[in-house]
């Protein structure tokens, strides 16, 4: 169990995950350094980037981040500002700490939480809290996430030292920690949030009263644990294979509350050196686990991210993936279905845990692939009815997927490009 353990690790340090933002690996207590990044687009969609980089350890802060004010602000945790544009070192705090983390905001306190049942943040959690939202979506969509600096080296401006950090990822390693927009309307913890984005005018009266009666239309309880989309062509990540696929969708005409889209979705490769091609290649399915293993292992002193219950875990099996329209024959890939028939899809991006337990990697095409029903050699697949009955898809999003997959402006490769959420 070791080995698995210290070969995750390894991969974990060695390979850069995520966002324009880019995050700290899954050894959560060090930092990026990235280089250019490759294998991105421009579209409304939000897909993740390849980089690559080198790691070196959150040193203790400078003189020169003395000087500019920055020690002090973990005793008191207050926070007067979210927008990026217009950051001040006195902005910055430390995380760090017990399972909930009090911060002022603005004039009101509030409380933060890494992740539950009781899991604290992380050491090393020192920098920003900030707005991350895109410009045209709609009213609540967007997310507060916190930017993680190197407070070893001296920066002239507070939007230097922002600029030169990456996003906390969460728990798992694999996507930024973020409090989502709809959790300021349905969680009171959050609501100093609310008031102090309303206060600084990132959040206008006409958005905030707009946003107010969406979120009163439907059940959002728990709408922090899920997944989120805040336009249909983003990204997600799922761990594979997954039982049960719960989102949640914010479209420019309602939101739809979590609900399971899908059940039973697979990915298997049939691509592996060394087999036979053909009838009589081997199918490997790519599956999740979890490592556990003891802190006081010598490999993992400088990398433990150790849980109250002194346990160690990393997640395995995760991958990108997003959906697409398609049109499709009638094969044995898509048996229930017409021929020219366009249907949903769900089209792998990448892997983010590529080298299987016995040490083979997986090999996913070029462009990506299509995710698989439970059925040997089954895409997954669904009707653009059910897509609508369901609340997947309405006349704004249909619009979105059938530009970018089907329109004369779609780009034929469209499936090969990748960006950052």
């Amino acid at each position: 169990m070791l080995q698995p353990v210290s070969s995750t690790l390894r991969r974990a340090v060695q390979n850069a995950r995520f966002s324009a933002a880019s995050t700290p690996t899954r050894a959560l207590g060090l930092l990026l350094t990235y280089a250019v990044p490759h294998g991105c687009f421009l579209s409304t969609a939000s897909t993740p980037r390849k980089m690559y980089g080198s790691t070196r350890l959150l040193r203790p802060m400078s003189s020169a981040g003395v000087q500019h004010g920055v020690r002090g602000r973990r005793a008191k945790r207050t926070v007067k500002n979210l927008d990026p544009n217009y950051l001040d070192f006195s902005d910055f705090i430390d995380l760090h700490g017990p399972n909930e983390v009090s911060v002022k905001f603005g004039t009101f306190s509030g409380r933060l939480f890494y992740h539950l049942p009781f899991i604290p943040f992380p050491e090393g959690s020192k920098g920003f809290l900030y707005l991350h939202k895109r410009l045209g979506l709609p009213a609540g969509a967007g997310e507060i996430r916190f930017r993680v600096v190197d407070t070893g080296s001296a920066f002239h401006s507070a939007a230097d030292l922002f600029a030169s950090g990456k996003d906390l990822l969460d728990h798992a390693g694999h996507r930024p920690w973020r409090i989502h927009m709809l959790q300021l309307y349905t969680t009171r913890t959050y609501d100093p949030i609310r008031r102090l984005l309303r206060s600084q005018g990132l959040i206008g009266e006409s958005q905030d009263r707009d946003a107010e009666q969406r979120v009163s239309a439907v059940t959002l309880e728990n709408i922090g644990r899920s997944d989120i989309l805040d336009t249909i062509s983003d990204t997600f990540v799922v761990q594979l294979p997954i039982s049960t696929l719960r989102l949640a969708f914010i479209h420019d005409e309602y939101i739809v509350p979590p609900f399971i889209v899908s059940q039973q979705i697979h990915w298997r490769d049939k691509h592996q050196p060394g087999t036979i091609e053909g009838s009589k290649a081997l199918w490997r399915l790519y599956k999740g686990e979890v490592y556990d293993a003891s802190p006081s292992h010598q490999e993992l002193t400088s990398l433990q991210y150790a849980h109250p219950d002194n346990s160690f875990s990393f997640f395995s099996g995760f991958a990108v993936v997003r959906f697409e329209l398609k049109k499709v024959m009638r094969t044995k890939e898509f048996h229930n279905v017409k021929d020219d028939d366009v249907v949903l899809v769900l089209r792998i991006l990448e892997l983010l845990d590529p080298l299987g337990p016995d040490g083979v990697p997986f090999n996913l095409s070029h462009g990506g692939e299509l995710a698989q029903r439970e059925a040997l050699g089954r895409c997954w697949s669904m009707s653009l009815d059910r897509a609508r009955d369901s609340g997947i898809i309405t006349p704004s999003s249909l619009k979105i997927l059938e530009d970018l997959y089907l329109g004369d402006s779609a780009s034929p490769d469209t499936a090969d490009k990748m960006s950052p959420s």
